[in-house]
């Protein structure tokens, strides 16, 4: 059945509400642990209660925000478990895609230039919300040019739990630097059919494994932790 302009607006107007709380704790906006008033959202987003409160729910359902009864609701803390698994998952389709794309030395230069571009931007702000939205452009767009941007849309919609400790990884010395020389090798790499190189990169800039800079983040921002 044909929705009615009314319903598409209330649809569009649920899915913003929730796209903009889940950015709000992704990027740290929100803080891990930290209550969420239902009112105070109301207000700010000018919105009523039954689109923040479904929100509210499809984000109990990523496990980002909790919610008890009587209690309040909580933005949940980060799980490193649930990080390391994304991150896994990603590691192992992102390799796949250049490995392939290796093999035909494919020339990336020109098409992942915008993104290298406002990346290095963001690194002289020392933006780090920035800089990761750029680098998750500059990794769509190498999804793209294999035919694969749908499972990079994928990958990107279900890392929240990662991007939350990337944002305390980035904050660290060097970790913006160290990301970006990252990205350019695998251009490089790429561009060269380099594929040894490419995999011990792509196994250092995943770092799905032990995330290397889980002990400092931890000490740093130990509330935020499951």
């Amino acid at each position: 059945m044909k929705k009615s302009i009314g319903e598409v607006k209330g649809i569009a107007k649920k899915i913003n509400v929730y796209l903009t709380l889940k950015n709000a704790i992704q990027f740290l906006e929100l803080k891990p642990g930290s209550s969420i008033n239902e009112a105070n959202l109301v207000e700010e987003l000018g919105v009523s209660r039954t689109p923040i409160r479904e929100a509210l729910i499809r984000l109990a359902d990523d496990m980002l925000v909790e919610i008890y009864p009587q209690k309040g609701t909580y933005v949940a803390k980060i799980n490193l478990t649930l990080a390391k698994e994304m991150a896994y998952m990603r590691h192992i389709l992102e390799t796949e895609v250049c490995n392939e794309l290796c093999t035909k030395k494919a020339d990336l230069t020109e098409i992942t230039s915008e993104s290298l571009f406002f990346m290095q931007k963001a690194i002289k702000k020392q933006d780090i919300i920035a800089y990761i939205k750029n680098d998750d452009s500059f990794h769509r767009t190498i999804f793209k040019y294999a035919n694969h941007e749908q499972i990079w849309d994928i990958i990107s919609n279900t890392r929240t739990h990662y991007i939350r400790f990337l944002m305390l990884d980035m904050a660290l010395p060097n970790s913006l630097d160290e990301s970006y020389q990252d990205h350019q090798k695998i251009v490089e790499c790429i561009h060269n059919g380099n594929l040894e190189e490419l995999n011990n990169i792509l196994n250092s800039h995943h770092d799905y494994n032990n995330l290397r800079k889980e002990d400092p983040v931890r000490q740093n921002y130990s509330q935020y932790f499951v």
